[in-house]
């Protein structure tokens, strides 16, 4: 296949697998995007391919129908964004059973939006091609359930399960391989197991799920599921951290221990400590350490706050915050 040929296959090829109205899409601008209601050719998608524009297309069709499920992990949202694709992948292409996977590999594929950045869409595609709305959020929330992962963390597409007269276009996804605008990073398609970037040539593998109709007539008669049952699990064996690591986050604390910041972020650094693993000993000297270093008046009650979080560990385990917490602190703190 030439060059020329490749070029048009992939065109072709992300016209079918992605793009499910073609009436509309949108452009994406340096904050958001801008609707554009004029038909979606293969000449646009030839345009994002090469970065002159980044579009994303509606997920919708007019029958409330899509032809894919898209997982959206965003490292602002999440403490470790690969660590929960592997989690999701796992549960779409390995269990219950690997011998009997949920979904076939070839029907997944993992995208690094803002490549290198832990920005990842994970998209299950279907065969042939379009099931209810209804039919893929339902499977989009009953995965994470199973992976036992926080919905409120990740987005899943579709958002709704029909257009309505208010809501006539619905959410949209970017179109992957793009250059994002903001960014100025390209997308890239990544091996399920390495993450290592593939060829796009990855695209014309893609065999999706199929289903039968009895199998979509009843998730249909479901209930729309709006509860994830997510199961707590802190880690069994906590561990003191090195002198050398201690400092270096005292240090790090230390900048944004701000009058008005100080109480929640001792509640958010203990439940980091809590959901990594580090021990008491540590999280309390490195608080006592950063109390003394600001001369912070209330020097006892942040110590206690620590001595709390550990001692009721388990009932307060589904309200822990962590990463995501200090990230919106760290941003406050430097607005």
């Amino acid at each position: 296949m030439s060059v020329e040929e490749h070029k048009n296959s992939l065109q072709e090829a992300f016209l079918r697998l992605f793009v499910n109205r073609q009436d509309v899409y949108a452009a994406q601008q340096n904050k958001g995007y801008l609707k554009v209601e004029q038909s979606l050719t293969t000449k646009i998608i030839h345009d994002h391919l090469q970065g002159k524009i980044t579009i994303g297309v509606y997920q919708l069709d007019g029958n409330n129908n899509v032809k894919w499920l898209c997982f959206d992990l965003d490292p602002g949202m999440l403490e470790d964004t690969k660590e929960t694709a592997h989690a999701i992948i796992r549960e779409c292409v390995l269990k219950p059973d690997p011998k009997t996977p949920r979904f076939y590999k070839k029907a997944v594929l993992l995208e690094a939006s803002r490549c290198p950045d832990a920005s990842y869409h994970i998209w299950v595609f279907f065969e042939p091609f379009l099931v209810p709305a209804k039919v893929a959020r339902w499977l989009g929330l009953k995965i994470l359930e199973h992976a036992n992962i926080n919905p409120k963390l990740v987005e899943v597409f579709p958002k709704q399960t029909e257009l309505t007269k208010d809501r006539p276009y619905g959410n949209l996804v970017k179109l992957p391989l793009g250059l994002h605008r903001k960014a100025k990073r390209w997308s890239r398609f990544l091996d399920l197991q390495s993450f290592e970037p593939l060829s796009t040539s990855c695209v014309f593998n893609v065999q999706g799920v199929s289903f039968l109709e009895s199998e979509l007539a009843m998730i249909c008669g479901f209930e729309d599921k709006k509860h994830v049952q997510i199961k707590f699990q802190l880690p069994k064996n906590y561990k003191p951290l090195k002198s050398k690591e201690e400092k270096q986050v005292t240090e790090f604390l230390v900048k944004y221990w701000k009058p008005g910041n100080r109480n929640k972020l001792a509640m958010v650094f203990s439940g980091y400590c809590l959901k990594k693993g580090i021990s008491f000993e540590s999280a309390y000297r490195i608080i006592d350490q950063v109390t003394i270093a600001t001369g912070d008046e209330e020097r006892g009650q942040r110590l206690q706050l620590v001595k709390y979080h550990y001692r009721n560990r388990l009932n307060l385990t589904p309200h822990l915050l962590g990463i995501s917490g200090l990230k919106e602190i760290v941003k406050e703190a430097l607005s």
